[in-house]
């Protein structure tokens, strides 16, 4: 009898244990909220249990299936003082310090994460960078070949020991917009350097591109992967096997070899764990800095195309069909432009960019050629930041303020002069320097010269002495221009091109 009784209590302890409510890490103490929206709570709980959450005077319950429960807090008002939520099921969670205010999601590759301490005057602004009202939520990297619903991650307060490894970009944008609305602001930061735009979306929106290629298919890149990893796998035994010896005789660890490459991020790998996870936390926007390992001339053209799909599935994933999306355009990088013919995969895809906001509601492009080096990851971060804020103060604020720079409007030939029109003129045209630079001309035979170019009132006038009838204008297009276009907000001009010849040949 005693064995019975021992046995059924053991059931009933096990049975409580896979009964505890749990939360999407997303929902820890610290965390804002999304004001001005429904805001979903979620987690995870025994098939059946009711779960109830207890917010701002508002008592939400549900009942859990399939192991998942959700509840919809409706809109709140922007709170700057702590709260508490309690979230009851066969157990009960507390949730403490919460504030409501604005919350973005910035996200992209390297440059996007890019440290704050490693950027110029970034440790001044780390050291000062204590604020209650600025909360960050770091999604680690996170590869998965499938979906997953969760990451190890918590929101934590702004302060110098989480800013210094912070996105220097994010943290500038964020930290002026907490100022500029005096609100609480919540930066969930989701950056991997290195991934191309198919590792940020699922295979099914990859599936449906119009053109494809095996960049897009996840089967196919791992089992490129997989393959070079046999073959190189005696020299990463024989890097391991010195690292390990160095470690032992407490000696400096050998460089790791440069054909050994970093872990598998192809098609899909990222939007499944570090994107799914996030979905449908209520945000305001997204700022998406990506497009450099697009960028080479016999891939890039594809950009066109998988851009605008990717804020179509993030809009989709999210149900808001108008989420903001900030589209920072890739910096020029590698060598100094000499050829005016020269094929660019940095220029297609900084095209590409400019037209996606051109043509998608509800989004605003962020210009960074004035703050190009020949490394792709300069250290100027900090114009880019206020720049994608004065971006988020007019396309998700409504604020009447200029936040990009001049973009090729139209064309008109008049003899031997191509006279260019541009929007975003801001405050006027202007030019940084005494001969304006960047632009090349070609006729029907599509050979570009160099060309020259005065500014004219707030047009561009366009000459060159080898192209008599001129047909097309370029600018900026290359990999590492001489440029000096600006509005008078100090925002430099979009790179562009008047034709639509092939690009990549």
């Amino acid at each position: 009898m005693k064995k019975i009784i021992l046995l059924i209590a053991i059931v009933l302890i096990t049975a409580s244990s896979f009964a505890n409510v749990t939360l999407n890490s997303l929902f820890s103490d610290n965390v804002v909220l999304q004001r001005n929206l429904e805001v979903p709570i979620w987690g995870w709980a025994d098939n059946g249990e009711n779960v109830t959450v207890e917010f701002a005077g508002q008592t939400i319950s549900t009942v859990t299936q399939n192991g998942k429960w959700m509840v919809k807090l409706k809109p709140l008002k922007e709170n700057s003082n702590a709260q508490e939520m309690k979230v009851s099921g066969k157990n009960t969670i507390v949730i403490k310090n919460i504030l409501v205010g604005e919350v973005w999601i910035c996200s992209g590759q390297s440059n996007m994460e890019w440290a704050l301490s490693r950027s110029t005057g970034g440790e001044e602004a780390s050291a000062a960078s204590t604020n209650n009202q600025l909360r960050i939520f770091n999604v680690p990297h996170n590869v998965q070949l499938k979906p997953v619903e969760n990451v190890n991650a918590k929101w934590v307060l702004s302060e110098p020991k989480t800013t210094k490894v912070l996105s220097a970009v994010g943290y500038w944008f964020m930290s002026k917009l907490q100022k500029e609305l005096n609100v609480p602001v919540g930066f969930i930061n989701v950056a991997f350097g290195g991934t191309v735009i198919e590792s940020w979306m699922s295979q099914e929106a990859l599936n449906a591109m119009p053109a494809k290629d095996k960049y897009m298919d996840l089967a196919t890149m791992k089992a490129e992967y997989d393959k070079k990893e046999l073959e190189i796998k005696p020299i990463r035994d024989a890097w391991q096997k010195a690292v390990d010896s160095c470690k032992i005789n407490k000696l400096p660890a050998p460089a790791r070899p440069a054909v050994l490459p970093s872990e598998f991020k192809g098609a899909t790998t990222i939007y499944n764990g570090e994107i799914c996870p996030l979905v449908p936390y209520a945000v305001k926007g997204i700022a998406w800095y990506q497009g450099e390992s697009n960028a080479y001339v016999n891939r890039a053209e594809t950009y066109y195309d998988l851009l605008p799909a990717m804020i179509k599935l993030w809009r989709n994933d999210w149900k808001r069909s108008d989420l903001p999306f900030i589209i920072f355009q890739i910096t020029p990088n590698k060598k100094t432009q000499t050829d005016p013919n020269e094929k660019s995969g940095i220029a297609i895809v900084q095209e590409a960019q400019l037209k996606a906001c051109q043509t998608i509601s509800n989004t605003a492009l962020v210009i960074t050629m004035d703050v190009a080096e020949s490394d792709v990851h300069y250290k100027n971060k900090q114009p880019v930041g206020e720049r994608a804020m004065k971006a988020a103060l007019n396309l998700a604020y409504g604020k009447n303020i200029e936040y990009c720079g001049p973009t090729y409007k139209s064309l008109k030939i008049e003899g031997d002069k191509a006279i260019l029109e541009f929007n975003h003129l801001g405050g006027g045209l202007t030019q940084k320097g005494d001969t304006l630079k960047g632009f090349v001309m070609a006729g029907a035979n599509k050979k570009f010269y160099f060309a020259e170019a005065k500014l004219i009132k707030n047009n561009v006038i366009v000459t060159c002495k080898d192209v008599p009838q001129p047909v097309a204008v370029r600018y900026g297009w290359a990999d590492f221009p001489a440029v000096n276009l600006f509005n008078k907000e100090g925002i430099p001009a979009s790179p562009f091109r008047t034709d639509d010849w092939n690009a990549s040949k």
